[in-house]
């Protein structure tokens, strides 16, 4: 490898630090997907190095950035929140969607910091999600994504683009509601949560003769486990619906590399504004949603060594909307703006994630 596609792969893999992994989708420096060692270069070896402060001590390795590695892991009811719900479209469904997010602003901690890179990183993923009912207090549901990644970056005076995409992380997850206290025109619910996550996602993408660091790639290629709690109220005659949710991820390694635990914390409040009263059995509902979404992650390792340049905290205020045609179908869209973030930087963060699909009842 010659200096201008190690400086490229560095580049490359600094502009994938969205904090926290998103994943999705939503999400460094690390070695190869490979498990092969870069050479260390001196300070004086690679002005663009220099440029980036990554140029490493003589023995030391680079330091990389990770990217959202769980886009494709969809637990809703409101758009982002989990549900405790176990029935209707919680119960069994097949739920398609589009998940897209950009992220062009680089932060150290809080603080938005200028990118001489102007990097900017697009990350789209489709997924196809099924929910079957084993019974009325148990679901299983599996996640399918399809993941694109792609890279701009200013390099010698030109713009450098690097792409990737293929078959995401199948993620499987049980749902049991082990609570339920039902009253005239209210419902309260808990359940909780186990998954896993498959390698199953396409690695070893390489473009410009390179190969793409392992945020870069579709799929992360270890095994990975979810466990988490969430809770449903539902009162005013179904009107007013609110979720609450926490989720850890615990993530392991792969080809020398391992993302960081993530712990994810969302609140959504879900408002029917169409009808005042049902008039029928089948009328169309409109509902407005609000979340506050949350995110921590440790920070990624590489070869055994801690990436510094990893995880941190992001909150997000979601907006969304739903429509449901009837009681077999149902569209829905929301974003996440983010207005807090405390990443160990310096990271590219996301300005935004929007999401839109459909849930049919089959």
């Amino acid at each position: 490898m010659d200096g201008r596609q190690l400086a490229l792969l560095i580049v490359a893999a600094i502009a994938c630090g969205c904090a926290g992994g998103p994943t999705a989708a939503d999400h460094p420096v690390l070695a190869p997907h490979s498990g092969a060692s870069i050479a260390p270069a001196s300070a004086g070896s690679d002005p663009l190095l220099v440029a980036l402060g990554a140029a490493p001590e003589a023995g030391a390795k680079p330091a990389l950035t990770g990217a959202i590695d769980d886009i494709g892991m969809h637990l809703d009811d409101t758009i982002f929140t989990a549900s405790a719900r176990t029935v209707d479209f919680n119960g069994q469904a097949l739920i398609p969607r589009v998940t897209v997010f950009r992220a062009t602003s680089l932060y150290d901690g809080n603080e938005h910091v200028g990118d001489p890179l102007d990097r900017e990183l697009t990350v789209v993923a489709t997924s196809l999600r099924g929910v079957v009912g084993l019974n009325e207090d148990v679901t299983l549901a599996v996640t399918v994504p399809y993941v694109s990644k792609a890279l701009e970056t200013r390099m010698g005076g030109r713009r450098v683009r690097l792409n990737a995409s293929g078959l995401g992380d199948v993620a499987v997850t049980g749902k049991w509601r082990f609570f339920k206290d039902q009253d005239l025109g209210e419902t309260t619910e808990l359940a909780a949560f186990l998954g896993v996550e498959l390698p199953s996602g396409r690695g070893g993408i390489h473009d410009g003769g390179i190969r793409l660091p392992q945020p870069l790639q579709p799929g992360s290629g270890s095994f990975d486990g979810t466990a988490g709690v969430a809770l449903s109220r539902l009162w005013d005659g179904g009107r007013w619906l609110v979720n609450a949710d926490t989720f850890f991820k615990f993530n392991t390694e792969a080809n020398g590399y391992r993302f960081g635990h993530v712990l994810r914390f969302d609140v959504g409040a879900q408002y029917r504004i169409y009808p005042d009263e049902y008039e029928s059995f089948d009328q169309t509902t409109v509902n407005l949603i609000i979340e506050l979404n949350g995110h921590w992650a440790a920070k990624d390792t590489a070869g055994g060594d801690r990436i510094d340049t990893t995880g941190g905290v992001e909150l997000f205020l979601s907006p969304g909307v739903q429509v449901i045609v009837n009681e077999d179908l149902l569209f829905e869209a929301g974003v996440q703006i983010p207005f807090f973030r405390d990443l160990n930087g310096p990271q590219l963060a996301r300005d935004f994630l929007a999401t839109a699909g459909l849930r049919w009842r089959f």
